[in-house]
């Protein structure tokens, strides 16, 4: 799914990009996370007056030179709130604070109506804080620079592995980074997923959703086989193989994603001639699945209607997640067409996930 996120009523949610560096080290990459529970979050140090020179090693073990860094901190209306421009300007890291995310005992101001609080992190020397400041305001519609300034304090590097905790999937499998150890369910699986730029760590509720109706169909079904449509990590590939499916098929329109997902394959012992994956275009992908899986947002799902209805087989099961409460009816209106009935629709926190079934 790409991103696009509210989190549980009640919860707390921290979503921290971390580190991206354009030289030195590929793929490091960007981190989605999402805390569901009320942690806490360990606030960066305070701004020193002056950059320091550092050598240190990036997640991926490469190591990373810098003669300084800047830390620019901006409100933004919610409207115009694009972190990519950030990322187009050179930006290492993006932290981005609504009032969903915003926690009250956070070392912040309240965030003004209409307003969002974006923090990025670059790798330029202090020299470059006025020009950087004035580029902000001029790519980023009604930017108000709050502070920008020199930056030494690394500790955000490795901060972020602390948000990254193993996660029940479902009933039969739990995932987790490499640096955790996982226990195994009963039955069952374990998935490790290394947090990168592919979206699918099992933390957000539209996997989970997704995740845990189809173990249910895969423990009802004899060797299935499965496309999973925007596959992204492709956590929910590798638990389809795992619980059971003859052959799985993900597609992705990332090709950086895809490359990402067939490490995740490779990380956790699955082969390639049993889970398919690529950026080939849904119109395109050859056959109809007893199983289409597709976790992604409403308005994608609903340009792909008429490809996904047409890739599931007859008696065969279409699961859509990524779906916000309020596009339910939408959604369900949508695709609900003749030969398709809908078994049933879950809800957690402020997402759906929607059960079809083709007609025999």
């Amino acid at each position: 799914m790409r991103h696009c996120e509210r989190p549980e009523q009640g919860t707390r949610r921290w979503a921290l990009l971390s580190l991206q560096r354009s030289s030195g080290c590929s793929p490091c990459s960007r981190h989605d996370v999402n805390v569901c529970s009320p942690r806490r979050r360990v606030p960066p140090a305070a701004i020193a007056s002056k950059p320091r020179q550092t050598s240190t090693s990036c997640p991926h073990g490469k190591i990373m030179d810098d003669t300084a860094w800047i830390r620019a901190e901006m409100l933004v209306p919610i409207a115009q709130t694009d972190s990519h421009v950030l990322w187009e300007l050179g930006a290492l890291g993006v932290e981005v604070q609504d009032r969903d995310t915003f926690m009250e005992d956070a070392p912040f101001a309240p965030l003004p109506d209409g307003m969002n609080r974006l923090i990025a992190f670059f790798d330029q020397g202090e020299e470059a804080v006025e020009a950087l400041a004035q580029t902000i305001v001029n790519r980023l519609t009604g930017a108000q620079i709050v502070a920008i300034a020199p930056y030494n304090d690394r500790s955000w590097e490795t901060a972020w592995m602390r948000f990254f905790r193993p996660v029940r999937l479902s009933r039969r499998v739990v995932a987790g980074p490499p640096w955790e150890e996982l226990e195994t369910p009963d039955d069952g699986m374990t998935i490790t997923i290394e947090p990168g730029m592919a979206f699918g760590t099992g933390t957000h509720e539209t996997t989970q959703l997704c995740a845990a109706m189809l173990d249910e169909l895969l423990d009802a079904r004899t060797a299935p086989t499965v496309l999973d449509v925007g596959c992204g990590s492709a956590i929910l590939a590798m638990l389809a193989s795992g619980l059971g499916a003859d052959h799985v098929v993900g597609v992705d329109v990332d090709a950086t994603a895809v490359e990402v997902a067939k490490d995740n394959l490779r990380a956790n012992g699955f082969s390639e001639e049993h889970i398919a994956l690529s950026t080939t275009p849904l119109a395109r992908v050859e056959g109809d699945f007893d199983v289409v899986v597709a976790n992604i947002l409403a308005h994608i799902l609903l340009g792909l209607r008429d490809d996904l209805l047409s890739h599931v087989a007859p008696g065969g099961d279409l699961l859509l997640s990524g779906i916000p409460d309020f596009e339910k009816d939408r959604l369900t209106e949508a695709f609900t067409e003749p030969g398709f009935t809908l078994i049933e629709h879950r809800q957690r926190g402020e997402w759906v996930a929607l059960h079809l079934r083709r007609e025999g």
